[in-house]
């Protein structure tokens, strides 16, 4: 279950979206209109924050491992950092 501090404003609901696999993190992007999703299934998702549109998707492996322990954005947008636990792996990505 996701849970959120008490400082985050107040967003009004404009649509519902059904996922296949529970959602563990999710973090909007500081300067796009980008969403990451990170599922138990450990896929983290890009979705576009109007439409829901998948940019990108980066699925679960061997080497990386299956959990997803955190996502965060650089701040000018243009990067998001996965932890996903295994050993100290650290995978991250750059989005042009």
């Amino acid at each position: 279950m996701l849970r959120f501090p008490t400082c985050f404003p107040s967003f009004r609901v404009v649509g519902e979206k059904q996922l296949p696999q529970e959602i563990i993190f999710l973090v909007w992007s500081p300067k796009r209109d980008l969403i990451a999703l990170a599922n138990t299934a450990g896929e983290v998702l890009l979705h576009r924050l109007a439409s829901f549109h998948r940019v990108w998707s980066f699925p679960p492996n061997e080497n990386t491992g299956k959990e997803v322990t955190c996502l965060a954005w650089r701040p000018d947008g243009k990067r998001i950092d996965i932890s996903k636990m295994k050993s100290d792996f650290l995978a991250k990505t750059t989005l042009k």
